[in-house]
């Protein structure tokens, strides 16, 4: 493995624990584990109401890392999911959770489209917003 190679993975590291730090500092996680399983748990709800097109091209603006966990156990073929409701969306992101009661699924759905807002381009972000209905979005989605 090259140097190069062997950077931009460290990169990638780096860039995800600073997206896990600002979740951290934003919400009421007690570890890093809870800050990852919300995040993985809201990208993968997010990433299932997308069309295939646009589900790829968000992972293309996501770490290295994070894109390795958005894509796993994804379904293309399944790809938009017909969510209509916050309450079918909140529902997606708990069964993602698997279990973790402890966290606050409203609370973590708004704090991880804030920071995945914070880290795309405008013009992603506004992509990706309008293939999701505002039923689901008007509570936890900024702008």
């Amino acid at each position: 493995m090259t140097t190069q190679t062997v950077s931009a993975i460290e990169h990638s590291i780096e860039k995800t624990n600073d997206w896990l730090d600002e979740l951290i500092s934003k919400g009421e996680y007690e570890s890093r584990d809870q800050a990852y399983s919300a995040f993985r748990a809201v990208i993968h709800a997010v990433r299932d109401r997308l069309v295939v097109d646009e589900a790829a091209d968000l992972a293309s603006q996501l770490p290295m890392v994070v894109r390795g966990f958005y894509y796993e156990g994804w379904k293309p073929s399944l790809a938009p999911n017909k969510e209509r409701t916050l309450e079918d969306f909140l529902a997606h992101v708990k069964s993602s959770l698997g279990g973790k009661t402890e966290i606050d699924v409203k609370e973590a759905t708004a704090i991880v489209l804030q920071s995945l807002k914070n880290h795309l381009t405008e013009g992603q972000f506004q992509h990706v917003r309008q293939m999701i209905p505002d039923e689901i979005l008007a509570e936890v989605w900024p702008g």
